[in-house]
């Protein structure tokens, strides 16, 4: 009878060991959606899914560290597996939607550049028919300096796109559209005013 009850506390405790293993299959999963989320550069082209992503692994890691703490008979890793898949889904939407955000951010630069060329084209193009005259050298000299600098500025947004870098292509891009435009509308303002005078 003894010997009995021995058996069957050391099957109960061994059914409880069992029970008390953390689910790696799910915590292995979880890492790796993660790391593939950050190598999709998740964090600048879907930094809501990013966040999302970040703050259940938090939540997973937090429930690791609670459950290491305790008797391991009186471990329970039920959460641990539920909050591990959360966190593989959420890691794996951060991938697709840092894919989609990349794509888009490379269609937005490659128009931004182009834009920027025209835009370039244009203030070279008034710079030709700008008012010459007493008082206007000074301003046609830094008119064509400011000109001269959009041309780096496109370039630079070429090397950052080619470079994969579609976020600063675009900065770099929208800058030099700017810099194009106030050159010329600048010089439509001051050929209005010459005509006006």
């Amino acid at each position: 009878m003894r010997s009995m009850q021995v058996m069957m506390a050391a099957a109960l405790g061994l059914g409880l060991a069992a029970c008390a293993q953390a689910p790696k299959a799910d915590i292995d999963a979880a890492k790796q959606a993660l790391d593939g989320a950050q190598q999709a550069q998740a964090s600048d082209y879907a930094s809501e899914a990013w966040t999302a992503a970040k703050d259940a692994d938090a939540k997973l890691q937090t429930e690791l560290e609670v459950q290491s703490k305790k008797w391991t008979p009186l471990r329970s890793y039920e959460q641990t597996k539920q909050l591990a898949q959360v966190a593989k889904s959420e890691a794996d939407r951060a991938t697709k939607e840092a894919t989609a955000g990349k794509e888009k951010a490379k269609g937005d630069a490659g128009d931004l550049i182009a834009q920027a060329k025209s835009a370039y084209q244009n203030a070279q193009t008034a710079l030709t028919t700008a008012p010459h005259g007493k008082g206007t050298e000074a301003d046609l000299a830094s008119l064509k300096s400011d000109t001269a600098g959009i041309d780096g500025q496109i370039q630079d947004a070429q090397r950052a796109y080619d470079a994969g870098d579609f976020l600063g292509a675009k900065t770099k891009a929208q800058a030099a559209v700017d810099a194009a435009n106030k050159i010329t509308s600048e010089i439509e303002e001051a050929k209005t005013r010459r005509r006006a005078a």
